[in-house]
């Protein structure tokens, strides 16, 4: 790689190693400089790619190098800019409001209904902890005090850095992407008392926002973002990304299923067939690292192989 990253230090070989639930990561040099370029104008990344290319894990290891917090949301078509945000617990409330008649309980305050989403913890957690107005003391009297809903890392800065991961973003309705564009501006909401969150003026959050490229999204929200497309990596790669998740797989083995797959890819070109992803070649080499199989045409167990974890073939 040819470039050096201002904003972070790559790791040896480009590569985070496994540590605990974060998978390695190839950071290649279109990945590094859309990184450093968000970094540098705080704006978010929108990660286009086929899935299994390594978008989501993407937010997962830039915040373990970085050494930031890490807070992720999926969307679905259900999804509303509320639960991103803060959303009012109305079933929690009617039943305090019912609980209420037949004891001596009074209604929680209304600030105790506020379920603040990931955005709120992103930008200011020490509010979301406490649902807005509340403070330790009161939060815990009213037993409503929460806890973090990701990765809590400790920082050498007093403020606190966030990456915050919204997947999937073509899956939601068509305006929650234009919605987004205060929170992800401005760094701050309304709340529905009427008060605002907003962050310190020293905190960073790099937002990552990854799309399967399934709905055209609004312009305005195109506008706010830095793009970053993810390829499917070539044979070597595949190779180098296999040795880092399974160091002890034969290497003659990883290179034959490798070549596998590059085959494949080419052959999913030509007929308009999904071809295997990066994810499907490693559960690939790990069956057949745990079974002893080797990618052999006349070997009836690799066959399965490679109908059910590669092709996925569904005809009997």
């Amino acid at each position: 790689m040819s470039y050096t990253p201002k904003h972070f230090k790559l790791p040896a070989n480009n590569t985070l190693k496994q540590d605990g639930d974060i998978n390695p990561y190839l950071f290649t040099e279109n990945i590094t400089i859309a990184l450093d370029v968000a970094l540098a104008t705080n704006r978010p990344i929108l990660v286009a790619g086929e899935p299994g290319t390594g978008k989501s894990r993407l937010a997962e290891a830039i915040a373990k190098l970085k050494g930031w917090h890490f807070l992720s949301k999926t969307m679905t078509s259900r999804t509303r800019l509320e639960e991103l945000t803060v959303e009012i617990d109305h079933l929690r409330r009617m039943h305090d409001a019912y609980s209420g008649k037949n004891d001596d309980n009074p209604m929680k305050p209304d600030w105790a209904y506020h379920n603040p989403g990931v955005f709120w913890w992103a930008i200011n957690h020490d509010t979301a902890k406490y649902r807005g107005k509340g403070n330790k003391e009161a939060a815990e009297k009213h037993g409503v005090s929460m806890q973090y809903p990701g990765t809590f890392r400790e920082q050498q800065s007093s403020s606190h850095h966030t990456v915050l991961l919204i997947d999937e973003i073509d899956k939601a309705e068509p305006d929650l992407p234009n919605d987004l564009l205060e929170p992800l501006d401005r760094r701050s909401f309304g709340l529905p008392n009427g008060d605002k969150i907003t962050g310190e003026s020293e905190q960073k959050i790099l937002t990552i926002i990854t799309t399967n490229r399934e709905r055209e999204l609004p312009p305005a929200f195109l506008r706010r973002c830095i793009s970053l497309v993810l390829e499917q990596p070539d044979e070597a790669k595949l190779i180098h990304i296999a040795k880092q998740h399974y160091p002890e797989a034969e290497e003659q083995r990883v290179k034959a299923i490798a070549a596998k797959i590059t085959n494949f890819r080419e052959a999913a070109k030509r007929q308009a067939w999904r071809a295997p992803s990066t994810s499907e070649f490693l559960d690939a080499v790990y069956a057949c690292e745990e079974l002893g199989i080797n990618p052999d045409e006349d070997d009836d167990v690799w066959q399965h192989i490679e109908n059910t974890v590669l092709i996925k073939k569904l005809e009997a």
